[in-house]
């Protein structure tokens, strides 16, 4: 059966010149896209970009300021240790569906001005169906530069040319769930939106009881599939307001447990349903796989898939996982490998890989042909050494 075209938008394309770990990079992005690499070579940085954007989209966090001085030691945290002849960071991305990849185009190209290093906008532009909407240049005098200190995303004057667009940017996701924060709700951002779960027990107390009711029995049931005896999940206020979920199970005869006992695999997969249901917008997942058992795991790829055809959201993640990548419905279009050299990291989407390609039309899975390319060369000696003095 043929796949029906999807008018929902999404990141088509994105471009990156010296941003984090990356001299450049050119991507073309499909409904899903799975990134995959050694460790510490930027896969997390890749997804920080649309995060980035999704930031200056949202006019409560603070804007471009608050934006880079949320991320480590400010511009040069950003900007490519590898790039010092070139002292900017430019951002690039497309916007669109399937019959339409380019309905939208956004490009930022940002500098850090004296001793402070204060972020400014160097140039801007906006593309609507291949027209220039809007753009600016930086280059009047220097003091001038409060003026380029906040980007026309960020203010809602300026962005209402292309409210579709910004939009769309702030409705982009970070997920990666860590369970002591799920439980205690300790680093909710101010808008609401946490990366690290913090803020999914506040959203399920603000929403209706009708609502909250549906959603998180539509959770129970795929959550019933994975845990061992898992009946439901429902929703519970104690005495002092605070929110709760507690869960049933068939072996504890109606004893419900919070969700301070939940296993951390069972807390992944509360986050991770509850923010495919919790919205539209882009999701960016940080290894989606982490604390699940593999046959778990196997069933991801599926589940975003299925989920897209009912106008889900575009996801964009990470993983190491072999079981993850074993899935014969992923596309080599689908799959983007970063490589570390001396000059920084690079990516490349695997079905230009003439080798990957080839191995893959031979009769290997995916990731038979890419994981062993991620593999550190003396991984071997890593059980060698004796760590007991």
């Amino acid at each position: 059966m043929a796949k029906r075209a999807s008018s929902r938008l999404r990141f088509t394309s994105i471009h990156l010149k010296n941003w984090r770990n990356f001299r450049r990079v050119d991507l073309s992005l499909l409904d899903r896209a799975f990134i995959v690499g050694p460790n510490a070579s930027g896969k997390s940085y890749l997804l920080d970009a649309f995060d980035f954007l999704a930031d200056l989209a949202r006019p409560t966090l603070g804007g471009l300021q608050t934006a880079v001085g949320d991320r480590g030691d400010g511009f040069s945290s950003l900007h490519s240790y590898h790039a010092k002849k070139e002292p900017w960071i430019e951002i690039d991305v497309s916007v669109g569906n399937d019959a339409n990849p380019s309905i939208w185009r956004y490009r930022i190209l940002l500098k850090a001005l004296g001793k402070a290093q204060v972020p400014t906008v160097a140039e801007e532009q906006v593309w609507k169906d291949g027209q220039v909407l809007v753009e600016r240049r930086q280059t009047g005098p220097a003091s001038d530069q409060f003026l380029f200190e906040q980007t026309w995303l960020e203010q809602s004057e300026s962005s209402r040319l292309f409210r579709e667009l910004a939009d769309f940017l702030a409705s982009c996701r970070l997920v990666n769930v860590v369970p002591h924060i799920f439980r205690g709700g300790a680093r909710e951002r101010v808008d609401g939106l946490d990366p690290f779960g913090g803020n999914v027990l506040p959203s399920i107390k603000s929403m209706s009881k009708a609502k909250r009711e549906a959603r998180l029995q539509a959770i129970s049931k795929v959550l019933a599939l994975a845990v061992p005896n898992l009946v439901d999940i429902t929703y519970d206020d104690s005495e002092d307001g605070e929110p709760h979920l507690l869960a049933s199970y068939h072996n504890l005869r109606g004893r419900r447990l919070s969700e301070a006992t939940f296993s951390d695999g069972t807390v992944r997969l509360i986050g991770l349903l509850w923010s495919i249901a919790d919205g539209t917008g882009p999701l960016l997942l940080e290894e989606p796989e982490l604390s699940l058992n593999e046959a778990v795991v196997r069933e991801i790829p599926g589940m975003f898939a299925r989920m897209q055809r009912l106008s889900g959201p575009q996801v964009i993640a990470t993983t190491h996982s072999g079981a993850l990548l074993d899935d014969l419905g992923i596309g080599l279009r689908e799959v983007h490998m970063i490589s570390v050299d001396p000059n920084g990291s690079s990516i490349e989407t695997i079905a230009d890989n003439k080798m990957i390609a080839a191995q893959v039309d031979g009769g290997m899975t995916i990731c038979e042909a890419v994981l062993p390319l991620l593999s550190p060369n003396r991984v071997h000696e890593f059980g060698r050494f004796d760590l007991v003095g």
